[in-house]
């Protein structure tokens, strides 16, 4: 009997290519469902409400009923808020134009015009209704409302000041959030995992955990020896809550079976812990991360107006204080783009770590 020549596959490059199979079929149907359309009448009308920004910004004369110094702020900054809004136009008109190219290129920038074009459309109607009701017609009238020349101009003037207090804003954060996450994790593996921890712990946690940071100020001054360390610990307690809390309930829900399985492979407890129960959770702690990221921008800019004498909070409150609202508008501006990176940075982890899971949830 002749000896059968073929070789079978290894087992490791079967199940590779069934997974680049399962990925392939799913990206094809992902298009077919949803199809990336270029809606050519809305990127052109995004793309010509930036040119009428810059062209109302540039031609149409300023109110007569503007305050002088108003006058002069929006002079100075006229000409790079013109260059910028038709840089905004420039840039989506390439992209626009990269839709006709193959391969990876056309297929990004049909994805970017596609998901971006009502945004573009939206922001540029935004920016140009600002306009025309602060520095052209004051409607809004200052010196509550103003003009986007005049945000540029003071986040100009106060370059050095901002980034000073940005950086230790961000100083601030990063020590509070890292203790606070730190904390959280510990605390919500303990109550999830040790049920005697949760009968103690977890009434505590209910009735302390939603209490405001504000309401604990008093007790901070006398129980720690700076402003400083008792920002950070206002900030490491609103991070504390949301992440013990979301840890709990990820640890709780893990299917029993996995324990079954891991411990009939001879699994101890720690193994337990920090391979099976962990793992599993990580969807319910990003969700917590998400939640502390955005409360612990709220508790900042309430702790760095005790004492701390530089950060974001400290230069609104500061600048509040004289009465200079385009100033208190310019560092409102650095902390929504600071805090958007912030966000979207922790999505990019969320979506590295838990790739996994792509398969399984639509993101």
């Amino acid at each position: 009997m002749a000896a059968d020549t073929t070789t079978a596959a290894p087992a490791p490059l079967k199940a590779e290519a069934t997974v680049q199979g399962a990925v392939r079929i799913h990206a094809a149907l992902e298009k077919v469902t949803n199809p990336a359309r270029v809606n050519p009448i809305l990127i052109g009308a995004g793309i010509l409400a930036w040119i009428v920004f810059s062209v109302v910004a540039t031609v149409v004369p300023n109110s007569d009923k503007l305050p002088m110094r108003d006058t002069q702020s929006i002079r100075a900054t006229t000409t790079f808020t013109v260059i910028a809004g038709l840089v905004v136009a420039a840039v989506w008109v390439a992209i626009w134009a990269l839709t006709a190219a193959r391969g990876r290129t056309g297929a990004w920038a049909v994805d970017r015009v596609s998901h971006g074009a009502a945004w573009l459309f939206g922001s540029g109607i935004w920016v140009l209704f600002w306009e025309i009701s602060t520095a052209k017609t004051v409607v809004l009238a200052p010196p509550y409302f103003a003009a986007p020349q005049q945000i540029v101009d003071r986040m100009w003037a106060d370059r050095g000041i901002l980034s000073e207090s940005l950086g230790n804003s961000l100083l601030l954060l990063a020590c509070g959030y890292a203790v606070g996450l730190v904390a959280g994790l510990l605390t919500g593996v303990v109550i999830g995992w040790f049920q005697a921890a949760n009968y103690w712990v977890h009434p505590i946690l209910v009735f302390l955990g939603p209490v405001p940071s504000l309401a604990w100020v008093p007790i901070i001054f006398v129980l720690f020896p700076t402003a400083y360390s008792g920002a950070v610990f206002l900030i490491a307690l609103s991070v504390w809550f949301p992440i013990t809390v979301l840890t709990r309930a990820g640890i709780l829900s893990v299917p029993r079976s996995y324990f079954d399985v891991a411990q009939t492979l001879g699994a101890r407890n720690w193994f337990l812990v920090l391979r099976v129960s962990l793992p599993a959770a990580l969807p319910s702690i990003f969700t917590g991360a998400f939640m502390a990221l955005g409360v612990s921008f709220v508790t900042l800019t309430v702790a760095e107006n005790f004492g701390v004498n530089s950060g974001l909070g400290w230069y609104l409150n500061w600048k509040k204080g004289w009465g200079d609202f385009p100033a208190v508008y310019a560092g409102i501006v650095v902390l929504v783009i600071v805090c958007g990176i912030l966000l979207t940075l922790l999505f990019r982890a969320r979506n590295w770590v838990l790739r996994w899971e792509k398969e399984l949830t639509r993101w």
